[in-house]
């Protein structure tokens, strides 16, 4: 049995999930993973739709696997025939357990989360916006990474917290390659999309802090090379739940429970939130490094 910590959360697994920190613990896990799915649930899933929901426990199938999240304490996976189990794990550590903090009543914003002049900043937007470029940028400004592709919001107190997650990076590998870093040395953790897992073990920020402010990265086709914009109103609710990690899913299977839509509204409230539309065919990385940076002085 395999024991980590991540999310903050003492984890114990009868897989191996090497971007995890490894933690020696006794007593009880507050999450196991399991490395099977019951033959019932992978029934209902042929038969239903690819997300079920059966009171507490929430369950999914897609082309690398079976996955279910129960009462919010307990993962189950299991890979189809031909699919390699490093393909399904990213979906546990992706979808699952996005599933696991809604069931835990926390909120899970689309992004990565730095650590800059004493600021947790979140960096969130459409895939493929250049959130993991960014973020790399960041790091090498002095930043410290809190999480990768998730970043999971707790209130305390009325205030936005965030929880650190695991001290890796997934980059594609031309980003991976851009940066200088051996590919023969690292962990392949995505067939389908390329991807690497980097360690940023060195560049990590493991405190629970509070988020000051979220950036929204887009692309456009015409016009100026980079359009920010401060978001206000209303329209900060819209943008955040938006970039929800879970958002197919509530759009395909159920509407956004009421606590975490009030849990939403509470942490528009206190975050400073901008936008940043970039031109597809312009060199802005630096503007929108820049930006970020002025906006948190």
């Amino acid at each position: 049995m395999y024991k980590y910590f991540a999310y903050g959360l003492k984890i114990q697994s009868d897989s191996c999930f090497e971007q995890f920190v490894p933690m020696d613990f006794a007593g009880k896990a507050d999450l196991t993973i399991h490395h099977f799915v019951e033959d019932e649930i992978k029934q209902i899933l042929k038969e239903d739709n690819q997300i079920s929901v059966r009171g507490k426990d929430i369950f999914f199938r897609n082309y690398a696997g079976y996955f279910e999240a129960r009462q919010g304490n307990e993962l189950f996976f299991e890979e189809r025939e031909g699919i390699n189990e490093r393909e399904a794990k990213e979906f546990v550590m992706g979808n699952a357990f996005a599933l696991l903090f809604l069931e835990r009543e926390a909120n899970v914003i689309h992004g990565a989360a730095v650590r800059y002049k004493d600021k947790s900043i979140i960096i969130s937007g459409d895939s493929g916006a250049g959130k993991s470029t960014i973020t790399t940028e960041f790091i090498k400004r002095g930043a410290k990474l809190i999480t990768d592709d998730q970043a999971v919001i707790i209130l305390e107190n009325r205030m936005p917290m965030i929880i650190p997650g695991y001290p890796s990076q997934k980059l594609c590998e031309d980003a991976a390659q851009r940066n200088e870093l051996d590919i023969s040395e690292l962990v392949k953790v995505d067939d389908t999309k390329n991807k690497y897992a980097v360690s940023r073990s060195d560049k990590y920020y493991s405190e629970i802090s509070k988020v000051d402010a979220a950036f929204f990265i887009s692309r456009h086709d015409e016009g100026q090379d980079l359009i920010t914009n401060t978001i206000r109103g209303a329209e900060k609710l819209n943008v955040l739940t938006a970039n929800l990690f879970l958002k197919p899913f509530f759009i395909n299977t159920v509407s956004v429970p009421p606590k975490m839509m009030m849990d939403c509204l509470a942490i528009a409230d206190k975050l400073d939130m901008y936008t940043i539309s970039r031109k597809k065919s312009a060199a802005t990385q630096n503007q929108i490094l820049d930006f970020i940076e002025m906006q948190i002085d």
